[in-house]
């Protein structure tokens, strides 16, 4: 069976970044913004104001596109999560509890993973014992994410992460997005990492369930665990661009791109040896911290 087909419930269901902030209804929420950051040109190459450069050499697309405006904003800045924005369950199409995927990984999903320090999130995960409740059982693992499902969705524009991951066998981190229809496909997995083969997965999941499709490609040229990268995707009808530090690493386009808004999820997570990135051995470092700076999102200005 192909290996992506056969990962398709293990994958992390990442969806694809809709534009049109459906976004939190009720009054202004802190972390979601209006305007325009203004970028400047160091060295003629671009770097926006209070960014990584995210530019592209030689005159070739920026990104985001110099047109885009800043249309979400989270920083992690409070001493709690802001849960006007984020939830810690899942909500996506084949989980068998709202604290655990599946048996592709080991992990149950626990609001103490989650750590806000020092102005980053903290997806930590965790070697210890944890009886769960949803669905019920005694788990080995346990681990952080945050879902930005019900609360704020949008339709075509650039995302943007500033992360740094974890290493080790086992270890499985993911950035990625998911539909506010709760249906499966679509996903967009941004950057998904298969730590214990040190290598990051940039998928498109699409077609009609049972019946799907990965468009999927992988890289290993960036040094994912020991720096703070910057990863993006942009998305527009009928194309997708997967980004990482201002690089295009990966282009999909067709009919198969999705068009419906997205909801944000950035994960860790444990593999089990079914998984993609096998189960943990006696080397794989526990805790472990998938650590992001910010999460933003750019739309042009008709949107």
């Amino acid at each position: 069976m192909n290996t992506k087909v056969r990962w398709a419930m293990a994958v992390c269901f990442s969806g694809v970044l809709s534009g049109a902030v459906t976004g939190v209804v009720s009054g202004v929420v802190s972390g979601v913004v209006s305007g325009a950051e203004a970028p400047s040109v160091v060295g003629g190459d671009l770097v926006e104001a209070g960014r990584q450069s995210i530019a592209v050499r030689g005159g070739a697309q920026v990104f985001p596109p110099m047109e885009y405006q800043l249309a979400f904003e989270e920083r992690f800045a409070g001493p709690e999560l802001n849960r006007d924005l984020w939830s810690t369950s899942l909500r996506v199409f084949g989980r068998w509890g709202d604290r655990y995927h599946n048996d592709s990984y080991l992990n149950y999903l626990s609001d103490e993973d989650v750590l806000l320090e020092n102005g980053h999130l903290r997806l930590r995960a965790e070697h210890r014992s944890v009886e769960g409740d949803n669905p019920p059982g005694v788990y080995d693992y346990s681990s952080g994410m945050v879902s930005s499902h019900d609360k704020f969705s949008f339709q075509y524009g650039y995302i943007e992460i500033r992360a740094k991951f974890p290493g080790g066998r086992g270890v499985w981190p993911c950035f990625w997005l998911m539909p506010q229809g709760h249906q499966w496909p679509p996903e967009f997995d941004i950057a998904e990492y298969y730590a214990g083969r040190r290598m990051m997965h940039l998928g498109l999941c699409h077609g009609d369930f049972p019946e799907i499709n990965w468009d999927s490609d992988a890289n290993e040229d960036v040094d994912f665990e020991g720096a703070w990268n910057t990863y993006g995707l942009l998305w527009t009808p009928g194309r997708a661009l997967w980004i990482q530090n201002g690089v295009v690493k990966r282009e999909a386009k067709g009919s198969h791109v999705p068009s419906v808004p997205m909801y944000v999820i950035l994960s860790n997570g444990v593999s089990s040896k079914i998984g993609p990135s096998g189960a943990p051995d006696a080397q794989t470092k526990f805790p472990n911290y998938f650590e992001v700076e910010y999460v933003k999102v750019w739309q042009a200005p008709d949107k």
